[in-house]
């Protein structure tokens, strides 16, 4: 069994949109391409990551929620052994008939970008569409919102796509998650032991003994396995990018407490020299309140000095007034005694 592989990614800003032309226009180092092929890779619509960015920002709405999504990467190809067993000329209309169905799907004017890479193991086509709704409203949500959808888009481009071509739908139901359209793709073309199992070519002794009948169901059995290995393998890519963008996370936090920490250590040198020179301020203030008070105390020694000198004075004074006031008692108690008795003694004839 062939399997008609489609994934998609929802892009959210232009820098979203750049980041994954960049790695479709091969403007980054792709390791997983052969370069002498790249020149094989077909483009319609947008050239460049710069031109798809103009080409989406040219198609969006004026206004827009701040988290909506503005471009839906698609990939389509179909399983690596198809590939191989399948000719040029249906390769090339599968691929066309896929693109018809993006178009029909969106509408040819939001169809921005469609890349067929043909540099890789298994050839697959990325498309670039801008999710506008027939009344004009940029919604995701209209063409891959929930599970139901999804699943409904998956089984409908198995149907009207797929299956012109041999193509089976794959497993419904599935609990695997799937990696988005990038991973995908990595996983299948750096991993060479996700290689389909071929299928088998009996004899026609083979078809006469019955063998033919066990080799398609071992074969079908290997292929079940062989799905079920890609599910896994989806699964340990999406668990390391989910490691990956942990770790980014954790370094991220760690930074930004290093950063916290430098800041506090200079608020911490800020505080602490203004803290000094609230010190040296103090001191200062100290000193000069201090010699204030010294100068007062001697003052007020000098003002206590000069009072008691001029008590003392005073003191003096009044003891040399006393003196004087009883001086002058003495000699009037002396002259009124004297003028008695001249009152008194007869006088002589």
């Amino acid at each position: 069994m062939n399997f008609a592989i489609i994934r998609t990614q929802k892009l959210k800003s232009i820098s979203a949109v750049v980041g994954s032309a960049r790695h479709t226009f091969r403007e980054i180092p792709t390791p997983n391409a052969d370069k002498e092929r790249t020149h094989f890779n077909k483009t319609e619509g947008a050239q460049s990551s710069l031109a798809l960015a103009r080409s989406v920002n040219a198609r969006l709405p004026a206004k827009r929620r701040r988290d909506a999504v503005i471009c839906i990467e698609y990939l389509i190809t179909a399983s690596p052994e198809w590939w191989k067993s399948t000719p040029v000329r249906q390769q090339n209309e599968y691929l066309k008939v896929s693109i018809d169905w993006l178009k029909a799907r969106h509408g040819e004017e939001n169809v921005v970008c469609l890349n067929v890479q043909l540099d890789e193991t298994s050839p697959h086509l990325v498309a670039y569409v801008v999710p506008l709704t027939k009344d004009g409203r940029l919604s995701a949500r209209d063409f891959l919102g929930g599970p139901a959808k999804m699943i409904a888009m998956q089984t409908e481009f198995a149907k009207v796509v797929g299956a012109r071509f041999g193509l089976q739908r794959g497993l419904q139901g599935s609990k695997a998650v799937h990696t988005t359209a990038a991973q995908y793709n990595a996983v299948l073309q750096k991993n060479s032991a996700l290689i389909a199992p071929k299928l088998p070519a009996p004899t026609i002794g083979d078809r006469i003994t019955g063998k033919a009948g066990e080799q398609l169901k071992k074969y079908e059995e290997e292929q079940l396995k062989y799905v079920a290995l890609i599910e896994q393998s989806r699964n340990v890519v999406l668990m390391g990018q989910r490691a990956r963008v942990q770790q980014a996370k954790a370094i991220t936090r760690l930074r930004q407490e290093v950063e916290e920490a430098r800041e506090f250590e200079l608020e911490a040198i800020k505080l602490r020299a203004e803290n000094m020179q609230l010190q040296r301020t103090i001191q200062e203030e100290r000193t000069y309140f201090q010699r204030q008070i010294e100068g007062l105390q001697a003052q007020l020694t000098r003002m206590v000095e000069q009072a008691k000198s001029f008590l003392k004075r005073i003191g003096l004074l009044t003891r040399e007034r006393d003196a004087a006031e009883t001086k002058s008692e003495g000699l009037k108690r002396l002259l009124h005694s004297d003028a008695i008795e001249s009152r008194i003694k007869p006088r002589s004839h």
